[in-house]
């Protein structure tokens, strides 16, 4: 099965669409937080063996310096370079946020000329997984980013080896189905909870969005970066 991204315009499209969850001035944001999501998000990608542009890793690079000089402790007063790089970053995200902004209103006056003109029927097809409720495929895959971060440091302490099994797609969407009572929702971090490796978390993950798209599975979020309920439809 193919499963295709988002596709972001850049990692300052990443960053704006993670800092737009918080409803705040961009320059209030818990910056921490924001960057912790990021590098989630890109490690989770690099599990699945998905392909990350150089360009975010150059980004996530830059990040990791701020995060590391703002978890220092606080003895002396915060330099001038690490005060230039969080706002320089901030500023960046805000002009971005400006163009972009500038772009979508230009590409709506487009929508709204071509339609004065007669134009070719064009077939558009899509492979995104389309989410209810307003959500979108990555802010599922953020979810799954903290579970995973969670589980991945629960294995690394056990001890105990278990063989590499060959998990199947199809095996996992009839699991994730089993599991879920018509009519009634569950967590997907209690869906993973019994999971014993990353390979099995990976590929229910990979069954959860298929099922989501098939419109077998609905996704509800109460809240941004709350956990994510999973809710089987009757049939």
């Amino acid at each position: 099965m193919d499963i295709k991204l988002k596709d972001f315009e850049g990692p300052l499209d990443l960053l704006l669409h993670l800092v737009s969850k918080y409803e705040v001035d961009i320059y209030d944001v818990p910056l921490v937080e924001v960057i912790e999501q990021y590098l989630a998000y890109l490690a989770t990608l690099q599990a699945m063996k998905l392909e990350v542009a150089g360009e975010y890793m150059v980004m996530a690079s830059q990040l990791m310096l701020i995060k590391s000089r703002k978890l220092l402790p606080k003895i002396v007063e915060e330099s001038p370079l690490e005060e230039d790089l969080e706002m320089e970053l901030l500023s960046q995200i805000e002009e971005y946020k400006r163009f972009k902004a500038i772009s979508q209103e230009l590409d709506q006056q487009h929508q709204e000329r071509a339609k004065l003109f007669s134009k070719a029927k064009t077939e558009i097809v899509s492979e995104d997984v389309t989410l209810k409720e307003d959500k979108t495929t990555l802010d599922l895959y953020l979810a799954f980013s903290k579970i995973m971060a969670q589980k991945q440091a629960a294995f690394n302490q056990e001890h105990t080896t278990i063989a590499a099994d060959d998990y199947r797609i199809e095996d996992m969407m009839i699991f994730v189905e089993d599991q879920l009572e018509v009519g009634k929702s569950k967590s997907m971090r209690q869906l993973f909870q019994e999971v014993e490796s990353k390979e099995q978390m990976i590929t229910i993950f990979l069954a959860i969005l298929e099922l989501v798209k098939r419109q077998v599975v609905r996704v509800q979020q109460e809240a941004n970066f709350s956990d994510v309920t999973l809710r089987r439809e009757a049939t």
